[in-house]
């Protein structure tokens, strides 16, 4: 038996995928997207705000790591209110708890009224975070979290950050910093650089820049940058990785270049450096133990994990939502508010 609220609809408002294209038009706004029966350990949620994420860009154009089948909602995490729990779970305990939610590995996501997901993939908010804020606490300041603890575990001193002006890439200064790591963040224009100065980064370097490769080796050596994290991949992974002392190692998370990474085998066979790759879906169940604190970090210091919201959209705006993210995802997050 399931546990149910009262006048819970059989099907929702929802964006729906139909074909991945790079032109990211394989979607469509529909009224009637039918809601998914609830496995025993699932919930469904009644979405409040859902992010546009650089992953989620990837997903609708057929580019991320992991796809699933189509036709289905797009949209990996969000906040909101449990209204239904599968026969596994206590209703007492679940029903109107407030959320945030990662989509499910197969099922539909977030960008609708309503999402089913695992229970597992549900973590609960504290009063004092609202909705449109604890709609983006999950993705990019989950995967700062780690990424910093990460470093601090190897015993860097000092890290570096590729797409630094990114919402993520502020983030990972502001937790770096907090955690005793100096940063140096990596951006693609001068502009860039005096944006982060203004806003309290103090390294900062530009890699279009004709002196950056020495500048950056220079720096690195200065402050004992030993880590790098690295989200755009191509010719820069090279480069920032030979910028490093011998025995860094560079954690690759995401793609914004779209070019395959590229290193020296130098690096790796002469100068004993390691890239490796980042995935949160992959470190949350690896790391149940750490997960619990890594939540309670990201919602007791949220104000080091804040992003500005440049705008938001209804269901029905969803083209004018991507548009407006996709031109210029660097200058603040857009919401989809159902």
């Amino acid at each position: 038996m399931t546990a149910v609220m009262n006048s819970l609809p059989a099907t929702m408002y929802a964006v729906v995928l139909h074909t991945t294209t790079p032109t990211m038009d394989g979607w469509r706004v529909e009224a009637n997207h039918p809601i998914a029966a609830l496995g025993e350990k699932d919930v469904l949620i009644k979405i409040a705000a859902s992010p546009l994420n650089p992953s989620d860009l990837s997903f609708i154009q057929g580019m991320y790591g992991v796809r699933k089948p189509l036709p289905v909602v797009p949209g990996f995490e969000a906040s909101g209110r449990v209204v239904a729990v599968g026969q596994a779970l206590d209703p007492d305990a679940w029903i109107g708890r407030r959320v945030a939610c990662f989509s499910g590995a197969n099922g539909d996501g977030t960008w609708a009224e309503y999402m089913l997901t695992s229970s597992l993939n549900v973590l609960p908010v504290a009063d004092h975070i609202d909705d449109e804020a604890a709609a983006m606490l999950l993705v990019n300041p989950l995967t700062v979290w780690a990424l910093i603890d990460i470093a601090v575990r190897h015993g860097a001193k000092a890290v570096v950050q590729t797409a630094a002006a990114s919402a993520l890439g502020h983030m990972l200064r502001r937790f770096g910093e907090s955690r005793g790591l100096a940063v140096i963040s990596i951006v693609r224009r001068a502009a860039l650089v005096d944006e982060l100065r203004a806003g309290g980064a103090q390294h900062v370097l530009d890699s279009s820049a004709d002196d950056f490769d020495q500048q950056l080796r220079d720096l690195c050596r200065t402050l004992g940058a030993t880590v790098a994290f690295d989200a755009v991949g191509g010719a820069l992974t090279d480069r920032v990785l030979r910028g490093m002392p011998n025995g860094s190692r560079i954690i690759v998370y995401g793609g914004l270049s779209s070019e395959p990474v590229t290193v020296g085998v130098d690096q790796l066979i002469f100068r004993d450096k390691k890239i490796e790759g980042f995935w949160l879906s992959t470190w949350m169940p690896q790391h149940r133990d750490l997960v619990a604190q890594a939540w309670h970090d990201v919602q007791a210091q949220h104000e080091l994990f804040k992003t500005d919201v440049r705008a938001r959209f209804g269901l029905d705006q969803f083209g004018n939502a991507l548009s407006t993210y996709a031109n210029a995802m660097s200058g603040g997050k857009i919401l989809i508010v159902p």
